[in-house]
């Protein structure tokens, strides 16, 4: 199982219409980019939250691993729209959080099996002391 550290996210609202007749798909995607551990290496994984995700009938795979650039890796991870508050949710409140992932050679591409977000041993709700006071 791959995992990283989680140093910061981004927010992505989209709207795509294509086709004949018209479909629209919503997607919410959090990009969420590691702590730096080696220099010169950024994970990151792109998660999209869509609506063409609510009724998955494709390759039995929660997302896909690009290593084409050593340097960037990068998990694209495919979830229900309906799944989206909930990871949200744990990424507004709790810290440190970690990533992680299981990949899994499919027809020779390296696919994703397993996506799961976590406070690793950090005890719900802690998070990082304010210092501030």
């Amino acid at each position: 199982m791959g995992s990283f550290l989680i140093d910061s996210y981004k927010l992505r609202l989209e709207l795509v219409r294509s086709g004949n007749p018209v479909v629209s798909t919503r997607n919410r995607i959090i990009e969420l980019t590691a702590s730096p551990v080696i220099i010169g290496i950024m994970e990151r994984a792109v998660l999209a939250f869509s609506t063409g995700y609510d009724n998955w009938v494709g390759t039995p795979a929660a997302g896909f691993y690009d290593s084409s650039n050593p340097l960037q890796p990068r998990i694209t991870g495919w979830l229900p729209s309906s799944e989206y508050s909930l990871w949200y949710d744990v990424l507004r409140s709790e810290k440190p959080l970690v990533f992680f992932c299981d990949i899994t050679p499919i027809g020779g591409a390296s696919y994703v099996s397993k996506i799961s977000l976590g406070s690793s041993t950090e005890p719900t709700g802690e998070g990082p002391v304010d210092m501030s006071t």
